[in-house]
């Protein structure tokens, strides 16, 4: 019996060198395809050719059972064309797999959390988002991420609070947004007639970042709801030190402050200052507008006739159109009429505003822009048609 069982051994020894290496040919084999197909799709995603990419991706899930990184590839071929919900659908399954490394989980819920982003579901974003806060290799996105969320749903005290935190873990300073996120709370304040609680947001704005123009028109506003129009007139002209971009917005409440005030000698000394520094068509109007109460008519048609040989704007050109019309029906009245109609429907049609980041143009001033989501890019457009040359 001892004699047979020795004799088995060998062949035992062998079987199993057999199977082993049969099992090894075969790995290696699924190995070798596996890898090809893995490259063919990486292919097709440098060919921008995401069909035949998320095909071959997905005729490799059903292969393996370690497919984490095909699976977060195809979800983010999903979202990227589009199907956010066979994006979802693919990164919330991978979460639920009990095979995934710790990282691999968190790089699922990453990409899950954009995907519920894409889809406009905030909640479950946040939700996700908040839980990745606290790893040390998602930290900063989940913040970044989170600070969007909260703006989208006007939560400015939470976006505040996170930009600070993203400061200090990564240096990043977001004083421009933070500022403006005061700016959001202080116009809310002043919505319910709390003027004290909004000075305080505009103060802490201001602190936050000194050059922010919106604070000082909006302090500017306070003041003259408050009647207090030198304290006005001080923080409307802190708006042209800051960002001259945005002076013609305070052009129309800084003349009521000097009028208010009865001080229109020192307005027109102002906005022959501030001319020497840009020459825009609406401080140039302004000007007209001075010089027709103050001097006549004579001066203002003389001072436009000079500043528009150099300085050519549609808007001075319409005012010095109904000058000329206001004197009568003299030779050329018929043309002058229709120079009036032409100019004034260019000005009225024309859009007012355009962020300087990405383009985009509207008629009226939000501070965040829309196409971009950058935060005081827009300003108003300028209406100097050209600098001749001297």
């Amino acid at each position: 019996m001892l004699e047979l069982l020795w004799l088995l051994l060998p062949v035992a020894a062998a079987s199993g060198w057999w199977v082993a290496r049969r099992e090894y040919t075969g790995r290696r084999r699924r190995t070798t395809v596996r890898n090809a197909e893995y490259f063919k799709g990486l292919n097709y995603l440098i060919e921008d050719k995401p069909d035949q990419a998320i095909e071959v991706f997905t005729r490799m899930a059903g292969v393996d059972r370690n497919t984490a990184e095909i699976h977060l590839a195809l979800g983010n071929l999903f979202r990227r064309r589009g199907e956010v919900d066979r994006a979802i659908h693919v990164h919330a399954n991978l979460i639920t797999r009990s095979s995934l490394t710790a990282e691999q989980r968190r790089r699922a819920m990453l990409e899950l959390g954009e995907d519920y982003l894409r889809a406009g579901l905030f909640d479950r974003a946040e939700e996700l988002f908040r839980e990745l806060v606290e790893q040390p290799d998602h930290t900063q996105v989940a913040l970044a991420r989170l600070i969007h969320i909260f703006q989208q749903e006007k939560d400015w005290r939470q976006a505040i609070t996170h930009c600070d935190r993203l400061k200090e873990i990564g240096g990043e300073s977001k004083q421009r947004e933070t500022a403006h996120f005061c700016c959001e709370l202080a116009e809310e304040a002043a919505a319910g007639g709390q003027d004290e609680e909004a000075r305080s947001w505009l103060r802490e704005a201001l602190t936050r970042d000194p050059d922010c123009a919106r604070a000082n028109l909006l302090l500017g506003r306070l003041a003259m709801r408050a009647g207090d129009y030198r304290a006005a007139i001080v923080a409307f002209q802190a708006v042209e030190r800051q960002d001259r971009g945005y002076f013609p917005e305070v052009i129309k409440p800084l003349s009521s402050c000097y009028d208010a005030l009865g001080q229109l000698d020192q307005w027109g000394a102002y906005l022959r200052e501030v001319q020497q520094r840009d020459h825009g068509g609406r401080i140039t109007d302004a000007l007209v507008d001075w010089l027709l109460r103050q001097e006549g008519e004579e001066a203002a048609f003389r001072f436009l006739e000079r500043e528009l040989q150099e300085y050519p704007t549609l808007l001075g050109l319409r005012r010095l159109v109904e000058i000329q019309l206001g004197r009568g029906m003299g030779a050329g009245y018929a043309d002058l009429h229709v120079l009036h109609c032409v100019s004034a429907q260019m000005l009225n049609s024309a859009a007012r505003y355009r962020c300087a980041n990405c383009g985009f143009i509207v008629k009226s001033l939000p501070w965040c822009c829309p196409s971009c989501q950058q935060w005081n890019t827009i300003k108003p457009m300028p209406d100097l048609v050209m600098k001749t040359s001297g």
